[in-house]
């Protein structure tokens, strides 16, 4: 069970109801306990949506390779909600189901290539030590552009960042939560 609970809609502080309808329009309702629990920083909620958004729908790396990010800063977490949550998502975006099964294999698999090996690597380094060696960052640069590699700095950080608020408040699955 969740350490903080899930603010429903009638409880909630009538001068951040729209952020809430918000969340439920964009996040789905029911809402994603992750999106809750934060849920329970009313004045934050908003910007939280449009920053995670943005991230998304602003993104100039390929949602596929964003995906293979946020499931390798799971998987290295252990953030089993974050990494169970995106595997739909990695799919539908392109990751291929071997992919997935093979993650913590990812520089020995023949199922990636150099690119999204460089996108694996620097988010395990990233997430596991914090600084990335210099032929990680030169890897990741030499597949992406600036611009790119910078979605993936931001996406990493963030989902570590998720990682930390979802492993300490013991967020649990959904119950009509599937993967596929």
């Amino acid at each position: 069970m969740a350490r903080v609970p899930y603010p429903k809609r009638d409880e909630y502080p009538s001068a951040y109801l729209a952020a809430y309808d918000r969340m439920l329009r964009e996040r789905g309702d029911p809402a994603p306990h992750i999106f809750l629990a934060l849920a329970n920083i009313p004045n934050l909620l908003d910007p939280l949506l449009t920053f995670t958004s943005e991230m998304r729908e602003g993104a100039a790396i390929e949602a596929r390779l964003r995906e293979l990010a946020i499931m390798t800063v799971g998987l290295v977490t252990g953030a089993s909600y974050e990494f169970n949550h995106h595997w739909n998502s990695a799919l539908q975006a392109g990751v291929r189901r071997e992919q997935l099964e093979q993650l913590a294999d990812a520089e020995t698999s023949d199922a990636f290539d150099e690119r999204e090996r460089a996108i694996v690597r620097y988010a395990r380094e990233a997430t596991l030590s914090l600084k990335v060696s210099d032929e990680t960052w030169s890897a990741l640069r030499r597949h992406f552009s600036v611009r790119e590699t910078m979605d993936v700095v931001m996406v990493v950080a963030w989902y570590n960042a998720v990682a930390r608020m979802l492993l300490p408040m013991e967020i649990e699955m959904e119950d009509w939560y599937k993967r596929r």
